[in-house]
C-alpha cells in the first residue's frame, strides 16, 4: 500500500488508525509520541534479528520506565498495571509496585505466557501440536487482559456490597457492616443498638456479605485475601502518588467507583498500547512471523485483535453500568430497609400509646355527664 522509501508515512498512518480505533477511554489512550517512542525502542542493529521476545522486552522497558501522568483527572501508570506486570515479569522486568507483592496473585506469573518456546531458526516450536502458548499471542494477550478485568469486576462487586476485609466470625462481619452503613448514613451503625436498632437490616447485610464472598471463587489470577491483607491511604482526590491498584479495588466510600474506573482505564491504556505497538512492529518487520504457523500474517492478527478488543470493550462497558447501578441502588436498598424498621417501630409504639389516649379522651369528655 505504501512505498518502502517512506516508512514514516506507514508509521504515521498506523498511529492515526490506532488513535481512532482505540478511542474509548477519557484519556488520549494513544498518542503519536507514545507509539513512536515504542517503535524506536529497538536498536537498529537488531532489526534483522528481531524476535517476539525482544519486541515484548522493548515494550516493557519503555512503559515501565515512563513516569506516571494524569489526564482528565485520572492517573495513568504502567507500574501499577497488572497487565504490564504479568506480561513483563517473564521478561525479567517486573514493576516496582508488584515486586514485593507476590501474595497479590494466586500464581506468580500468567501461566499461558512463559516466553520460553519462541520460534528459533533451528526448531519450529510454533508448529501445530507443539507449544502454542508463546506463539499465538493474538489469543493469549487478550486472554490475559480479559482474565485480569474479570477478576477486577468480581473483587469490586463484592466490595460494593460491603465486603472490605476477610472475616473469621460474625463480629468481623458486624464491623464491616457498621463501617459501610456509617459511611452512607451519617454515622448510623445498623448492627448496634444505639441510637436506634435495625436488627432486620443487620441480618440482611450479614447474608449479603457472606454470600457475595462466593463470587471470589471465580477469581483466577489474583488473591483477594492477599490484597486485603495490605492497607493503603485512599484520599478523596486521585493523584500520581495514589495507590491506584489497592484503592481502585478497596478504596474508601467517596471514591469507590472513580478509583475503580481509573484502575480499569489504566489497564485498558497499556493493553491497547501494546496491541498498537505489536501490530505496527510485525507489519514493519514481517519476517518476525515467518516460522509462526499460529500467526501467519499481519491481517489475521489485526482481525483477531480487533474482534477481541470489541468484545472486551463491550463487556467492560456493561460491567461499568452494572456496578454503577449496584453502587447507587444497594445503599438505597439498605436505607429503605432501615426506614421500614423505623416505621414498624413507630407503628408499634403508636399501637401501645393510642388505646390509652383514646380511652382517656372518652373519660374526659364524659366526666361531667350524670351517671
Amino acid at each position: 500500500m505504501f512505498g518502502t522509501k517512506r516508512p514514516w508515512i506507514k508509521i504515521f498512518f498506523l498511529t492515526s488508525i490506532a488513535c481512532l480505533f482505540f478511542s474509548f477511554t477519557k484519556t488520549f489512550a494513544f498518542s503519536a509520541s507514545s507509539l513512536t517512542g515504542l517503535l524506536t525502542s529497538v536498536p537498529s542493529n537488531e532489526e534483522n534479528n528481531l524476535q517476539v521476545k525482544r519486541l515484548i522486552s522493548s515494550y516493557c522497558s519503555v512503559v515501565l520506565s515512563s513516569p506516571a501522568f494524569t489526564e482528565n483527572g485520572f492517573v495513568y501508570t504502567a507500574q501499577q498495571s497488572a497487565f504490564v506486570h504479568l506480561l513483563c515479569k517473564n521478561m525479567g522486568i517486573p514493576s516496582w509496585y508488584f515486586s514485593n507483592k507476590d501474595d497479590y496473585f494466586t500464581r506468580s506469573s500468567f501461566a499461558e505466557l512463559w516466553f520460553q518456546d519462541m520460534t528459533s531458526d533451528q526448531i519450529d516450536l510454533c508448529a501445530p501440536g507443539a507449544f502454542s502458548n508463546d506463539c499465538n499471542l493474538a489469543f493469549y494477550i487478550p486472554k490475559l487482559f480479559n482474565d485480569i478485568m474479570n477478576d477486577y469486576v468480581n473483587m469490586k462487586q463484592v466490595n460494593l456490597y460491603g465486603f472490605s476485609a476477610n472475616f473469621q466470625s460474625d463480629s468481623d462481619i458486624v464491623g464491616q457492616i457498621n463501617t459501610f452503613s456509617s459511611g452512607y448514613f451519617a454515622g448510623i451503625q445498623v448492627c448496634e443498638t444505639t441510637p436506634r436498632s435495625y436488627p432486620k437490616t443487620c441480618s440482611m447485610m450479614k447474608w449479603y456479605i457472606k454470600n457475595v464472598r462466593n463470587i471470589l471463587n471465580d477469581v483466577r489470577i489474583f488473591n483477594a485475601s492477599g490484597i486485603l491483607a495490605h492497607t493503603a491511604v485512599c484520599d478523596a482526590k486521585l493523584g500520581v502518588t495514589w495507590d491506584l491498584f489497592y484503592c481502585g479495588l478497596y478504596g474508601n466510600t467517596p471514591t469507590k467507583m472513580d478509583a475503580f474506573v481509573n484502575l480499569s482505564y489504566n489497564e485498558l491504556l497499556y493493553y491497547r498500547l501494546f496491541m498498537g505497538y505489536y501490530l505496527a512492529m510485525i507489519q514493519k518487520y514481517p519476517w518476525i512471523l515467518k516460522r509462526n504457523t499460529y500467526m501467519t500474517n499481519y491481517t489475521s492478527i489485526l482481525k483477531t485483535f480487533s474482534t477481541q478488543y470489541m468484545w472486551s470493550k463491550d463487556a467492560l462497558s456493561l460491567s461499568f453500568r452494572m456496578m454503577s447501578d449496584t453502587y447507587m441502588a444497594f445503599p438505597f436498598h439498605v436505607g429503605f430497609s432501615m426506614y421500614q424498621e423505623d416505621l414498624d417501630g413507630f407503628w408499634k409504639s403508636l399501637a401501645r400509646l393510642a388505646p390509652p389516649i383514646y380511652t382517656l379522651y372518652d373519660k374526659l369528655r364524659n366526666v361531667q355527664k350524670p351517671q
